[in-house]
């Protein structure tokens, strides 16, 4: 019996090696990963230019780009993130020392579950060979070397704003109109990359209790409809 086993295992290890073209042209299933819906407020942010920061004010839902020659403009509008391609900084530390905003990682907890900012533990951005960087921030995603597509780990982050207010968030998908689940198994265009689909909640000023509904944006469309 022994010797037969022996016998299978490399009659099946020759026939692999001699057909290994076929098994690498065999796809590996993507893994099934539960579709998030959500009730809480979602912004999309077009970040698509190279050479170029899309600057976003999550209380206002405003949005406004500038070039690199322009970054010096950073202290002097306001902000919280700034995104470039796959690159993400924050309103504080070296990117701007007047800013205010700092990052924790959560990790890939339940969004709903985290009711209240932490206390401390904000990292603001720094400088590391010559980049402006938010360490908490750089490892938000997986590069699928099979479909060359980016992919959000779904960690949530808590922030900490100017005005006393906080704010958590979680990146959704990576794609302007593929669907995240999409770009597991097939690659998506580059063109369709670098539009963020972000799902955010703000505390009220001088509170680290996140409720729903979001107030800033109830009060932001209210404004934009009077």
């Amino acid at each position: 019996m022994l010797l037969g086993a022996t016998l299978l295992f490399h009659t099946t290890l020759n026939y692999m090696e001699d057909n290994i073209g076929d098994f690498e042209a065999v796809p590996l299933p993507p893994k099934k990963i539960k579709k998030i819906s959500t009730k809480n407020p979602i912004i999309k942010v077009n970040a698509r230019g190279k050479n170029s920061w899309t600057l976003v004010e999550f209380s206002t839902r405003k949005t406004q780009k500038i070039s690199e020659a322009e970054t010096n403009r950073l202290s002097q509008v306001s902000w919280d993130l700034a995104f470039s391609r796959t690159k993400i900084i924050s309103n504080g530390g070296e990117t701007n020392p007047l800013g205010k905003t700092g990052v924790i990682n959560l990790g890939p907890t339940n969004f709903d579950n985290i009711k209240t900012a932490p206390e401390t533990g904000y990292a603001q951005d720094h400088r590391s060979l010559g980049n402006l960087l938010n360490k908490e921030l750089t490892g938000w995603y997986n590069y699928r070397t099979r479909t060359h597509n980016i992919e959000s780990k779904k960690n949530v982050y808590v922030l900490k704003l100017s005005n006393d207010i906080f704010m958590k968030m979680r990146i959704l998908n990576y794609y302007c109109s593929q669907e995240a689940n999409d770009c597991r198994s097939m690659t998506c265009a580059r063109e369709e990359a670098a539009c963020f689909t972000i799902e955010y909640l703000l505390t009220e000023p001088g509170s680290k209790k996140f409720t729903f509904p979001d107030t800033h944006l109830a009060n932001t469309i209210f404004d934009k409809n009077n």
